[in-house]
């Protein structure tokens, strides 16, 4: 198994991440560090601003992590973060 199989199982905050979201008619894509996770958000910032964006909203999560390049739908990851241990 690689790392790819089982990146829901880890915590999110503190690594760099690509960040596609919105609707097909006005997507954006912002990129930096996630700073914070909630049930239903995750807060991302770079060296200019904050964002709060809605994981339902989320197209592509983009994750760089120990040296790959994870990449998921934003309704992999909704709900509590301590609960993704149990999915």
């Amino acid at each position: 198994m690689t790392i790819k199989d089982y990146i829901t199982k880890y915590e999110f905050i503190g690594t760099n991440a690509q960040i596609d979201y919105g609707s097909i008619d006005s997507q954006r894509n912002v990129s930096g560090k996630i700073i914070f996770e909630t049930k239903n958000t995750i807060s991302l910032a770079n060296n200019f601003k904050q964002y709060i964006i809605p994981k339902k909203t989320i197209q592509r999560l983009s994750l760089i992590f120990k040296d790959e390049i994870c990449n998921m739908n934003g309704s992999m990851i909704l709900g509590r973060p301590e609960d993704r241990l149990l999915k």
